[in-house]
Parts: C-alpha cells; sequence; structure tokens
C-alpha cells in the first residue's frame, strides 16, 4: 500500500516555523504534500490571520519560499495548488461560486511554479468542495484532484469513463457511507481523483487506524489531511501517531502525485 499526508493553506502569511513545528519529526521519513494558496485575499477563510488589505503573492513570503525551496531539493515535500484567493464569493467556496476559475487556475499555477522548484500537478479545492464548472476547470488545466469525499452528482462530467468511474464509488459508498474513503485513486477519464480521510485535535484516532487497516487490506492509498495553521498539540501527537502506526505496515510514503502515478488497479 501507499501513505501520504496532504496538508492545506500554506500561503504568503505562513510562517517557515510553523511547518517545521508540525512536520519536523515527520517528512525526512514521510514527504508532505502541501496545497498552497497561490494569492490569499484579505477576506480569505483560511486559517491565518490577513494584515494586509490586498491579495498577497506567496512568492512575497522570501522566507518561507526560500524554506521551502530547501525542502523540495531534499524531497520532504511537493507543492499542490489550492485554489487561488481562498476566499468565499456569494457565501460559497471559491471553487463552486467563484468566477474566471480557468484564468486563476492558470494563473495560480504559474505563480507556485515560478515560485517553487515544483511541476504542479494536483489541485485540492479549498473546503474540499467542487461545482460542475470548477472540476471542469481543473481538468481542462490538466490537473488531478485530492479531495476528502468524492465527486457529488452534480459534478457529472461528459466523459464515458466518468459514468463507469462513478457507478464504482456509488457501490463503496452505500456500502460504507462516510466511515473511509475510496481506497484507490479513480481515473474520470478527464482527470484523476484521490480521497483523503481529515486529522485534527478532534478526531478519533480508533476511527483513523480502522481506515487505515481497510485500506492496507485493499492494497490501496491512505491519504491523510491535515492544516498545519490549526493543529494544536493534541492534533500533532495524534499525527506523530498515525505515522507511527502506519510504520508497522511498511507502506510506501510517497507524495500525493506519486500515490496516484504509481497506482494501478
Amino acid at each position: 500500500m501507499k501513505f501520504c499526508i496532504r496538508d492545506d493553506d500554506t500561503n504568503y502569511y505562513t510562517a517557515p516555523s510553523v511547518l517545521e513545528s508540525v512536520f519536523g519529526s515527520i517528512w525526512d521519513d514521510v514527504p508532505i504534500t502541501l496545497a498552497c494558496i497561490p494569492m490569499i485575499s484579505p477576506d480569505s477563510d483560511a486559517l491565518v490571520e490577513p494584515t494586509e488589505s490586498s491579495p498577497m503573492p506567496i512568492e512575497e513570503n522570501e522566507e518561507l519560499v526560500s524554506y521551502l525551496n530547501n525542502r523540495l531539493q531534499a524531497g520532504s515535500v511537493e507543492i499542490a495548488l489550492h485554489g487561488y484567493h481562498h476566499d468565499t464569493p456569494s457565501g460559497n467556496p471559491e471553487f463552486v461560486s467563484g468566477e474566471q476559475l480557468a484564468e486563476k487556475l492558470k494563473d495560480g499555477r504559474d505563480q507556485l511554479e515560478s515560485a517553487f522548484s515544483d511541476d504542479i500537478q494536483l489541485f485540492v479545492p479549498p473546503h474540499i468542495r467542487l461545482s460542475n464548472k470548477g472540476t471542469r476547470a481543473v481538468h481542462n488545466e490538466g490537473l488531478d484532484i485530492v479531495r476528502g469525499y468524492g465527486p457529488r452528482p452534480r459534478e457529472v462530467q461528459l466523459h464515458p469513463k466518468w459514468w463507469a468511474s462513478y457507478a464504482k464509488f456509488l457501490a463503496f459508498y452505500a456500502r460504507y457511507q462516510k466511515e473511509f474513503r475510496y481506497p484507490f485513486p479513480i481515473d474520470y477519464g478527464t482527470h484523476r481523483e484521490l480521497y483523503s480521510h481529515r486529522l485534527n485535535q478532534q478526531t478519533d484516532l480508533d476511527w483513523c487506524k480502522r481506515a487505515f487497516d481497510y485500506i492496507e487490506s485493499e492494497d490501496g492509498v491512505f491519504c491523510l489531511s491535515v492544516h498545519a495553521h490549526g493543529l494544536n498539540q493534541t492534533g500533532q501527537e495524534k499525527l506523530e501517531k498515525m505515522v507511527s502506526y502506519a510504520k508497522q505496515y511498511d507502506p510506501d510514503f510517497v507524495t500525493a502525485s506519486t500515490a496516484m502515478a504509481e497506482f494501478n488497479p
């Protein structure tokens, strides 16, 4: 099986010390997929407190960019695209009700690839939610998706493979509901998706271990999602315990993009 960790909301306001405190004891063994906000807005609902009155590009945090490029060279992280402004236009997540999504995806991807020595292959939707329009914009940009739950019917894509793949997902959901995530990346024809199990200070660690055990029994991909900005000491301890638990089974610790690229169901 494969094991990966996805962390959301790295942005202009992120101090390297935040990432170091959460992942410093982990990422030499387990690479982290960092979902980065390229142009965080002053009204963003990410887990930070914006202090500027205009959107701020992540590349202007020179300390963070230098720090992450060193981590990229060490193989500790990969960079993914996490929305654009990470705001809530009309009260909904950015890639549900936002406008000019294709332009934002291209510009956000270009910004991250310019700032970091990494090719952007993945998109993580803010609030793990996408509309049909948002999904179409993502796959038109040639990105795969890492999220929490699977797609909803409103995200129907007009590709023959979508229907067969979604039928497999529905059969799984009918059996397990929200207890576990689908254990494999799914190829929808237009793009691939990987689903994550959320871990924070409230997470039932026994549930998380059961989910891992299920995916290990299927020889699948277990993806754990966290938010370093909001992870307190209790949450960090749970993360470290979950990684220690996984190590007993000797999975392949990989980035999320590697998990999708190397997985052959």
